[in-house]
């Protein structure tokens, strides 16, 4: 890999992830940060990248409330954002068609009716909203070293110029300059795709004053074709790229911040799985490590460990914290994630390596697993590449499959409680028995599990108790004060006294910004 990296580069494959996540058409993401760019043409090169890099991040947290719109919406939380990003929901007539028209759509009648009636019945939502997306956000984009005016946009993301979003109802010149612009951008983008630049007018009209600042708006009705343009072409990529204000360069150590903050993102979809990617990663070093790959080898598996599941995002969660068994459809679904994972990374020829690796994580030796349902034969893994030439499984996913079956044992589930090492041993054997993980690759991953350290200390800030990392456990899977008050046999007031002690511990506001801390502070290891 080159000595050099672009972020843009980066950045613009693996926001194609945070399009997945939103429902939406893949390089919106791109899209904003153009038209965004495009608004502020005339400002100084540090105003135009603040307002580039807020735009390619704009949907970083898009998962943070992914469990609780599931919940409102039937388990398609995709759906309930495709929805929202289109109705202005600061008007209630438009909030109210929205939730009724498309919330849970396709789902059973009653399984609907439910949805809706707990949305319509919690006035707390958007606040709840606004706080975990921004948490995500910010604390992914504090990982990526993004500049302060960054964060800052970020944090305000869901705020509106009138002051009626969330979460502190900011209002006017108070909102940073990059989010106001990527607002207006935002919303003529999704309007664009909809109905061209007539039907962006349209809608950044209406907002204008309400949502959206006027000045800027102005700004783009005034110049709206020449905004617009290649806008609606198939790829924007040479665009996107063209428009990066300076060059943004990093180095192949600097990528572990980068995967980190994306492995967060995709581990947010399900309660479940906090930690889970970061958990692979640990695991599959060690292993690499044991069976004696180099350095740069294992930390390269390393990296890629935690992108393996980044196509996550473009599954609905009610699909992946399902309590009982799935069915076909639902199967399907699970199997493309792989899909996904292999063509956000391929989209940059920098991520390419970690698409032959994290793409084929799922991929099993009798060709039973996915996407592509490969075979692979045994083969020694004292080389990073299968020596027999066949496009089969390299020594990198083989070592990957076994850890991440290994881990995802040891981790709670929808359908089931963790499994014990001594069960998570035994399902790995089976799987070698039955001819679908390899054996090298399952003894170096059952080696690593074995010499991992203790766990680590419960905070490094602010002291949690044992009982409060008990909580924090739960409420990070999305539990009810009530349900975790069942699962630890103490009232739901106990649980929610915990909670506010936790939430004050660790400086954030959200299951999310609770999630992403706990994996920081290696509660899920």
């Amino acid at each position: 890999m080159a000595a050099a990296l672009r972020l843009a580069d980066l950045l613009g494959a693996l926001s194609l992830a945070t399009d997945l996540g939103n429902g939406m058409p893949a390089e919106d993401g791109l899209r904003i940060a153009i038209l965004a760019s495009r608004l502020v043409q005339g400002e100084p090169v540090s105003v135009r990248a603040e307002i580039f890099w807020t735009g390619v991040l704009r949907y970083l947290g898009c998962n943070g409330y992914a469990v609780e719109e599931a919940a409102f919406a039937s388990g398609d939380d995709i759906g309930l954002r495709r929805s929202f990003v289109q109705h202005d929901l600061g008007r209630p007539s438009q909030f109210l068609h929205a939730v009724l028209n498309d919330v849970g759509r396709g789902a059973p009648l009653a399984q609907r009716l439910r949805g809706v009636t707990r949305l319509l019945t919690s006035p707390g939502a958007p606040a709840a909203h606004a706080h975990a997306q921004c948490d995500a956000a910010v604390h992914c984009g504090r990982k990526l070293l993004m500049p302060a005016a960054v964060i800052d946009a970020l944090a305000d993301g869901d705020e509106r110029f009138d002051g009626g979003g969330q979460p502190q109802g900011k209002a006017g010149d108070a909102l940073p300059l990059a989010q106001r612009c990527v607002e207006v951008a935002r919303i003529a983008v999704v309007f664009h795709a909809l109905g061209g630049e007539t039907a962006a007018v349209a809608e950044l009209q209406r907002r204008a004053g309400g949502h959206l600042d006027p000045a800027i708006v102005q700004r783009f009705v005034g110049d709206a074709a020449a905004l617009c343009r290649g806008l609606g072409a198939a790829s924007v990529w040479d665009d996107y790229l063209a428009c990066e204000p300076g060059l943004w360069l990093l180095d192949e150590a600097s990528l572990m911040p980068l995967f980190d903050a994306f492995a967060l993102v995709a581990d947010l979809k399900s309660g479940y799985l906090a930690g889970h990617s970061q958990g692979v990663a640990a695991l599959v070093v060690a292993a690499a490590q044991i069976h004696g790959l180099g350095p740069d080898q294992a930390a390269q598996i390393g990296r890629a460990a935690l992108l393996h599941d980044l196509g996550r995002v473009a599954v609905a969660t009610g699909v992946w914290d399902k309590p009982g068994a799935l069915n076909a459809a639902e199967w399907e679904r699970v199997h493309l994630h792989s899909y996904y994972t292999d063509r956000v990374l391929r989209r940059s020829p920098a991520l390419a390596t970690y698409a032959e690796m994290a793409g084929r994580t799922h991929e099993r030796l009798d060709g039973s697993g996915y996407h592509r349902g490969e075979r692979g034969r045994e083969h020694r893994l004292d080389t990073h590449r299968d020596t027999h030439g066949d496009p089969s499984l390299d020594a990198a996913p083989r070592l990957l499959a076994a850890a991440d079956v290994y881990r995802a044992c040891t981790e709670d589930r929808a359908h089931r409680v963790a499994l014990t090492a001594a069960q998570a041993r035994a399902v790995l054997d089976d799987g070698v028995r039955h001819g679908r993980l390899c054996r090298q690759a399952a003894n170096a991953v059952l080696a690593a599990a074995g010499q991992a350290p203790a766990r680590p200390a419960a905070a490094t800030a602010g002291e949690l108790s044992p009982r409060e990392v008990d909580v924090l456990r739960l409420v990070v899977r999305g539990l009810s004060n009530k349900q975790v008050a069942q699962a630890l046999a103490i009232s739901p007031r106990t649980v929610q006294h915990h909670t506010i002690h936790i939430y004050a511990k660790t400086g954030v506001k959200s299951r999310a910004g609770a999630a992403l801390w706990a994996v920081e502070q290696g509660l899920f290891r």
